[in-house]
């Protein structure tokens, strides 16, 4: 009669370690991905003519639609500091620590710092904008978006899995309110905000990736993102125009709006459903 063989002494381990090496390799690909997609949209945002006329243009299609408005804005943008994102962090980092989660508080700190840093030395060291007829002064990526927006998948990161659909619906909401904000206010292109969510993303998945290669997961890895990140990227537009952001003079900027409110709101969802994907594929 046969009988199954023992198990060799490295079976037991072979599914978690499958598991941590295949996780780690997804984080890896999406942040290669974010890394290579910022790339591209700096390259063309500031290179090639065309890609700075639609950008200008891009940036001039919002209006406050009132005074008020604009000062309402304003405000809203002027929260974002240095002292405010680190009493932000130092909350997200509490509550991992209240859940005995000591790598993920750290890896939130190394989030933060890392897309920020990243942000403030590719802007103001490393890319510059040639005279094509639109003007010099490079403000790609946008600092703004990446202090909130690393706020946002840092909250990703540390909240438990039964509230992460909560915390991505608030997130995208407010990443896509602040892009809007800067573009409003006339403090930043498109090609910022998207750049900068991108460079946030990818600092956030190569993170993961590292979290991942130490951990055995326990967890489903049906967790989405998607739905909850586009919902809440739907919402904060649809509140910017009922709020009074909408298009300038000329009969053709309605399409255009929609346009750049397309941009700015699916790429914070796109960004923030896929984090939210990968943590619940790769962390429990």
């Amino acid at each position: 009669m046969l009988t199954n063989a023992p198990a060799g002494p490295g079976s037991a381990l072979q599914d978690p370690e499958r598991q941590r090496a295949a996780s780690t390799a997804v984080a890896l690909v999406m942040s290669l991905l974010a890394l290579l997609a910022a790339a591209a949209i700096g390259w063309v945002a500031l290179t090639t003519v065309r890609g700075q006329q639609l950008d200008d243009l891009a940036a001039h299609v919002l209006s406050a639609g009132s005074i008020a408005v604009a000062d309402d804005l304003s405000r809203l943008l002027e929260l974002v500091s240095v002292s405010s994102a680190a009493l932000a962090l130092a909350v997200l980092m509490g509550l991992a620590l209240v859940r005995g989660r000591l790598r993920l508080a750290v890896g939130a700190a190394v989030l933060m710092a890392g897309a920020n840093v990243t942000t403030q030395v590719l802007k103001h060291l490393l890319l510059t904008r040639p005279d094509l007829g639109y003007g010099t002064l490079n403000s790609l990526p946008s600092g703004h978006t990446t202090v909130v927006f690393s706020l946002v998948l840092a909250a990703v990161l540390v909240s438990p899995r039964p509230v992460r659909p909560l915390v991505v619906l608030a997130g995208s909401a407010v990443g896509t309110l602040t892009g809007l904000a800067t573009l409003v206010a006339g403090w930043h292109r498109t090609s910022d905000v998207v750049a900068a969510l991108l460079v946030t993303l990818a600092w956030a998945a190569a993170v993961t990736a590292v979290l991942a290669a130490t951990t055995t997961r326990t967890g489903s890895d049906h967790g989405g993102g998607f739905v909850p990140a586009v919902l809440g990227a739907l919402l904060a537009a649809g509140a910017a125009v009922l709020w009074g952001v909408g298009p300038g003079a000329g009969l053709w900027q309605p399409v255009a709006v929609a346009m750049v409110l397309a941009a700015i709101a699916g790429a914070t969802a796109l960004s923030t459903g896929a984090f939210a994907w990968l943590t619940s594929r790769t962390l429990d």
